[in-house]
């Protein structure tokens, strides 16, 4: 066999091949290289019509921040509910598509500006159901809850309103939503006052009250004002009247309660004065009794001073007479409970502790009743020494140290005690 050598190709031949053989290449794979589709998008068939406009299925060219590739579902992700959801409703062909939630919306507010609001409620649902987290959405959820309201169905309203300020904390219906909440909270007080529901009774036939607890439902919907609106024009107003209604309820500490939150949070309010004279009296009936906590007291002392001090111009001569007896009711409550400490330790002849009390009552309330008498009782007992309740005490010196310092507070005490028993009207600077 004869080997036949080809003559070799010219330089340009050369420097030109490659180039021809990778447009071959090109040419042969374009009939088989096709563009990726992404996991979400539809068949062409499907989503375009035989004009190539969108269809009514169609996805939108913008993607709402609920359709997000299932990267999200990864994990236990996978099982949670909304997850769950979410690929169900995109698996009936009721997955989130702009078109369609525009057009519900749209044929919505026809129906709404009509007043058939009974048949624009299932319109809003369906705009809410297939674009979430969108200016349509928010628009929706808040024609939703007022076809409610109009349609004298308050706790679905209520909680629509309240849903909608969750989502969309600065959503421009605030103020809106604060009236509205606002008025049916004052609704449900009047009427459980009117009627007086039990609690526990269902509701079973008036779809404009809630079915369990009408006034408890009635002060959430105050505090929805002030948690959703706490700087807005009816933010006090609610606080106010929550304290109104647990104060009318006989529910003194929770009154006590809103009552300063009022003072320490709205200082600007119109019902600064009333929240003053109404938390006094809320302090004064919560006090159970000389055998109870007295720290109420205090504050109830310290109160009626800041009234005195604050309102001088604005207290009427009624509610100054009633800010007095308040003062003397609280000094006689406070010299009660001192008397009823000096008499315990007095019958345990604990006479250095009993003079103590005695004193106070004398120095802190001399206009009292009992400041007489407890100067005299003082003088009775002021010589006697104090029962010893330490059979062996030099051995409790050596095993206990301690009772020295409890010697020298006791000494202290003596010491208050001579400063009280120097002042024979009884008459010296309230401490402070």
């Amino acid at each position: 066999m004869t080997l036949t050598r080809h003559a070799p190709l010219p330089r340009t031949a050369r420097h030109w091949l490659p180039l021809l053989a990778a447009c071959g290449l090109a040419t042969a794979g374009c009939a088989t290289i096709k563009t990726p589709t992404w996991p979400w998008s539809k068949p062409a068939e499907s989503a375009a019509g035989g004009d190539g406009q969108l269809g009514g299925d169609a996805d939108s060219e913008v993607i709402s921040s609920e359709v997000s590739p299932s990267v999200r579902d990864a994990g236990w992700d996978y099982f949670k509910g909304d997850n769950v959801k979410r690929r169900w409703k995109k698996m009936v062909g009721r997955g989130p598509n702009e078109p369609i939630a525009r057009k519900a919306l749209a044929a919505a507010d026809a129906l709404y500006r009509e007043g058939k609001y009974r048949e624009a409620i299932p319109k809003y649902k369906q705009a809410i159901d297939r674009w979430p987290d969108s200016a349509i959405e928010e628009d929706a959820m808040w024609q939703l809850a007022e076809c409610w309201f109009f349609t004298d169905q308050y706790p679905k309203a209520e909680d629509q309103y309240d849903e909608l300020v969750k989502k969309y904390a600065n959503t421009r219906y605030l103020d809106r939503i604060a009236q509205r909440q606002f008025v049916i909270a004052q609704y449900w007080i009047a009427l459980d006052e009117k009627h007086h529901y039990l609690t526990i009774a269902p509701n079973l036939f008036d779809r404009s009250r809630p079915i369990f607890d009408t006034r408890g439902r009635a002060l959430k919907a105050y505090d929805h004002v002030r948690i959703n609106d706490p700087r807005g024009p009816l933010a006090d107003d609610s606080v106010m009247a929550q304290a109104n209604a647990h104060f009318l309820d006989r529910q003194w500490l929770d009154a006590d309660y809103f009552y300063g939150l009022l003072r320490s949070e709205y200082p600007d309010s119109d019902f600064l004065l009333q929240a003053h004279m109404l938390g006094l009296q809320a302090k004064l009936r919560a006090y159970q009794g000389p055998g109870y906590e007295g720290g109420i007291l205090g504050e109830a002392e310290i109160l009626a001073d800041q009234l005195l001090v604050q309102f001088p111009d604005q207290l009427k001569p009624d509610d100054q007479d009633r800010v007095e007896k308040a003062r003397a009711e609280i000094a006689a409550q406070q010299a009660l409970r001192h008397w009823n400490r000096a008499e315990f330790y007095a019958k345990g002849k604990h006479y250095t502790s009993a003079r103590i009390y005695y004193a106070l009552i004398a120095r802190d309330y001399p206009k009292t009743m009992l400041a007489q008498q407890a100067r005299q009782k003082f003088e009775a007992i002021k010589d006697r020494p104090d029962v010893s309740d330490d059979p062996f005490p030099m051995l409790t010196r050596v095993l206990n140290p301690d009772a020295l310092k409890e010697a020298e507070l006791d000494a202290m005490a003596e010491a208050d005690a001579q400063i009280a028993r120097e002042d024979p009207s009884g008459i010296a600077p309230q401490i402070r």
